[in-house]
């Protein structure tokens, strides 16, 4: 990919206050964009984003600010320009090491940062990143308004052959005249022997109508309809009832072509059937645009997946070595404390593809559970004890209680178990201010030979409204996304294998309160 022909379109806000500094960088910018409004400032800055969008109705593709400038400084521009659009790609030139400065920074959502003096390599680097974020958001939304298109076009189909059909039941003679000069029609007798069709039927089939008449309508079955589907329609439209179906017909030279079919019983004036009509829209340009959409769709999907694959390898060298370096580093506390947030981030990004690649399983029905007899003691120990760090880091009451008459042995998958428990444990750590509580209990059903555990927590709570969603990959609001990054797909997660397990989970919750989740799981013996 050639990365300054891609970006030649991006719109950039650059924010400097140095004039040096900006000359530049401007330079260095100029050749990976062809539109750059320059502020000296945060406050000039501020006002230059207000009226970007005032003016074109769409936001800067990037805004890239230096860390330190009087009046306003980035931090502060950050904060306001997320205020207007969370979603805003943000890129932070800074010259200095203050460690705490570029924490409030990651916390509030910044992920790509520039350090000065800007090194070629690293610019082109950190701008390829934010590129392959916009082009993501772009193919997102894209996708959205095929649907809503595709959506728009069934509704509309769907109206003009209601319409149609209601008036062409008013007379016979009316009927008639329509349905030959518009559409795609039909009549066989009670047999199903062809009486009649019209020239749009001759001309997407392909036949004369010499060579129909008289033969079973089955001569354009193109085979992919199953024996069952057949039975329901002749029991339907026997039984004088009007059947509506999507087909997909073979012509004379072989194609495929599909028409959406509503088939209506004649009947004499004693009550008796004594032909059927069908009357057809020729839908094969749709469905070959739908197919073609559908195919788009999966090419997405998987290059999404395939970049999480390719995600892991350098990722599991970043905590590898991170993990390496905290222990050299023990000494140095500033050192330690980037290293230990490149560590942690990178913990929350491998997460994060761990999350994407399960959750792409179970929209495949892909995800497999591995039942083999463990010992629920060993790994329900080893799954708590993985976050009571966490709990003691924000000074909270972390309090376990496993039943010792839990069976030492049960059938069933340890790891995705201990997964769901994790997520609700992790989640309750989150959620829960500091110094607050978080009590764990699990216990065993001997009658139903069900795990039960329950994640208890002093929290913020969930509104009853909100309680559902949750479950499906929404944030409750923007603010929560921001303060709490990762509420969502992991909770998703966690309720496709519960159901995968055929388990369940129960949610009582009050706002300021807190919340109970109760998670069984069916564990035999």
């Amino acid at each position: 990919m050639d990365l300054k022909k891609s970006t030649k379109n991006l719109k950039i806000l650059y924010v400097e206050d140095s004039m040096m500094m900006r000359k530049v960088t401007h330079k260095l910018l100029s050749s990976y964009f062809d539109y750059i409004d320059v502020a000296k400032n945060g406050k000039e800055a501020i006002e230059l984003y207000k009226n970007f969008y005032e003016k074109n109705d769409f936001f800067y593709d990037i805004v890239i600010t230096d860390l330190e400038m009087p009046i306003m400084d980035g931090e502060e521009l950050s904060k306001l320009v997320l205020k207007f659009n969370f979603e805003q790609e943000i890129i932070v030139l800074s010259g200095i090491e203050d460690f705490k400065k570029l924490i409030n920074l990651i916390n509030i959502g910044i992920k790509k940062f520039i350090s000065k003096p800007i090194q070629n390599e690293q610019l082109a680097d950190v701008i390829s990143d934010v590129y392959q974020n916009i082009r993501i958001k772009q193919f997102q939304e894209k996708e959205k308004l095929e649907v809503k298109e595709y959506n728009k076009i069934l509704k509309q189909r769907e109206k003009e052959h209601q319409k149609a059909l209601k008036e062409k039941t008013k007379q016979l003679e009316e009927f008639s005249l329509a349905l030959n000069n518009s559409d795609i029609v039909v009549k066989t007798d009670i047999n199903g022997l062809i009486t009649y069709v019209n020239d749009h039927f001759c001309n997407i089939s392909g036949y004369a109508r010499e060579e129909l008449v008289g033969q079973k309508v089955s001569i354009v079955n193109g085979g992919r309809k199953t024996k069952s589907f057949f039975k329901k329609l002749w029991n339907s439209i026997n039984n004088k009832r009007i059947y509506k179906a999507l087909f997909e017909n073979k012509s004379k030279n072989g194609s495929f072509y599909y028409v959406e079919s509503t088939i209506n019983p004649i009947v004499d004036t004693d009550g008796n059937i004594t032909e059927f009509i069908a009357v057809s829209h020729d839908m094969t340009q749709l469905m070959n645009s739908l197919e073609d959409l559908n195919k788009s769709k999966k090419i997405k999907e998987d290059f999404f997946i395939n970049i999480s694959h390719e995600m892991k390898t350098p990722l599991n060298s970043i905590l590898g070595f991170s993990s390496l370096l905290k222990k050299r580093l023990a000494n140095d506390e500033k050192s330690l404390l980037m290293i230990s947030t490149i560590y942690s981030t990178g913990v929350d990004l491998n997460r994060l593809v761990e999350s994407i690649l399960d959750m792409r399983k179970i929209q495949e029905k892909s995800l497999e559970m591995i039942e083999v007899a463990f010992n629920p003691h060993d790994e329900l120990d080893k799954c708590i004890n993985k976050y009571m760090k966490s709990s003691y880091d924000k000074k909270q009451k972390y309090e376990v209680f496993i039943d010792s008459k839990i069976p030492n042995s049960l059938l069933g998958d340890p790891f995705r178990v201990m997964q769901v428990i994790g997520i609700f444990i992790e989640n309750a750590i989150k959620f829960t201010q500091e110094e607050g509580a978080v009590q764990i209990s699990v216990i065993y059903d001997n009658n139903k030979e069900f795990l039960i555990c329950e994640v208890i927590d002093n929290g913020i709570g969930i509104a009853k409204q909100n309680q559902k969603k949750i479950f499906n990959m929404q944030q409750l609001d923007s603010k929560m996304s921001r303060s709490h990054e990762g509420a969502g797909l992991s909770l998703s997660i966690a309720n496709n294998i519960i159901k995968i397990m055929k388990g369940n989970i129960s949610l009582k919750s009050i706002p300021t309160k807190g919340s109970i989740f109760k998670l069984g799981f069916p564990l035999k013996k």
